[in-house]
């Protein structure tokens, strides 16, 4: 049986407030949670739940407390949340294999220590390899998302500032610089043209710089904390 339903937060209907679905794929139950903001709506969350092959629809009780956990959920800051490349990053079979290995600690701990409820527990990864979460949008996914592509102001911004550091051949040096193609940089610098974010020298020059709105939209996507990170990342 192929359940698919719906709950939701009273308010203004033209809008609501936390909506959340449930789609039955075969042996899975997905769950989607999308939350109301100031310029549409945005995913917040994804779950994905292992089910009998003729599953009944969710019970009463437990919509009511899905419901009760989503109006708890914030937005994050930033221009939206989940995307068509958001699972290729996930590293699934690693996670899983983590999973297993805390299962297993936790298993090994102390009689005692097991006898309370662990709130929180925070564990360092040793696993997940950061470098292969990395995966960029591709060219046609930055044109299509064109003024919210978070992607194209990043490379925008490695871009201008191999420009200001002297570095000759910049689209070159910036592919190599991120781990793209150099045609990936080309489309990023177009978009960020295109979307008034970043200045441009001439017809057939390269260069330029961000402006005020380019800016502006690498602090709204997170720009410095995950320009950090990929320099980190790649060992600069």
């Amino acid at each position: 049986m192929n359940n698919l339903g719906y709950v939701y937060t009273s308010g203004d209907p033209a809008r609501l407030g936390d909506v959340l679905t449930w789609h039955d794929q075969g042996e899975f139950r997905v769950w989607v949670h999308s939350k109301a903001v100031h310029s549409g709506r945005e995913i917040v969350s994804v779950e994905v739940q292992a089910i009998d092959e003729n599953a009944l629809k969710p019970s009463k009780e437990e919509q009511s407390l899905r419901l009760r956990l989503c109006a708890k959920r914030s937005v994050p800051k930033g221009v939206g949340v989940f995307k068509a490349t958001t699972f290729r990053t996930l590293q699934t079979g690693q996670l899983l294999d983590e999973h297993s290995s805390l299962v297993s600690r936790i298993i090994n701990q102390p009689s005692k220590t097991k006898n309370r409820i662990q709130i929180v527990e925070e564990v360092t990864s040793k696993s997940v390899d950061l470098r292969h979460s990395l995966v960029w949008d591709s060219s046609d996914e930055m044109i299509t998302q064109g003024k919210k592509s978070k992607d194209a102001i990043i490379i925008a911004k490695v871009y201008e500032k191999l420009q200001s550091s002297g570095t000759r051949k910049l689209s070159a040096r910036t592919a190599e610089l991120l781990g793209l193609e150099v045609s990936a940089v080309h489309t990023a610098v177009q978009v960020a043209r295109r979307n008034g974010w970043l200045t441009s020298n001439g017809v057939g020059l390269s260069g330029g710089v961000l402006t005020e709105k380019g800016n502006e939209m690498f602090l709204a996507v997170r720009g410095p904390e995950r320009l950090a990170r990929i320099m980190k990342t790649n060992g600069e």
